[in-house]
């Protein structure tokens, strides 16, 4: 009995499974990249929620200066944001739920670059983000 040959199909069926983990690989690590990229798109639109207060309402008490956010402010200006980086990210909500805080949800679609061919999934992530504004820098160097 030769046992010439035999050593191929086992090759082959490793470079196949070596394939198959890196196409996982690969996809896994793109999904994590556009998780992250949503969430600092999510950070950055809350952060354009929280400065979107009107100067003229903002009223000092003594120590401090108070803002007020409104719904209406802050979905304008985290839609706005939204629209101009035009990356298939959609705007889930937008409000602030004290007055003082901007929340942000976004969602975006994530399909594999490599395995799409193979399975074409679709895979709806969300961020969401809060922020509040800063007023006034204090400098503690000195």
């Amino acid at each position: 009995m030769s046992e010439r040959g035999s050593l191929l199909p086992m090759v082959a069926g490793l470079v196949a499974l070596c394939g198959v983990a890196v196409v996982g690989i690969i996809d896994s690590t793109d999904l994590a990249l556009a998780r992250t990229s949503l969430q600092s798109t999510a950070d950055m639109a809350a952060l354009v929620g929280a400065e979107s207060f009107d100067p003229l309402t903002a009223q000092f008490n003594g120590t401090s200066l108070a803002v007020r956010l409104t719904d209406a402010q802050v979905r304008r200006a985290v839609r706005a944001f939204v629209s101009e980086s035009n990356d298939g990210i959609r705007l889930v909500t937008a409000a602030t739920p004290d007055s003082v805080t901007a929340r942000v949800t976004l969602r975006s679609t994530w399909s594999p670059p490599l395995g799409n061919q193979f399975f074409p999934v679709r895979i709806q992530i969300e961020a969401t983000a809060s922020a509040r504004p800063k007023i006034g820098a204090r400098s503690d160097e000195g």
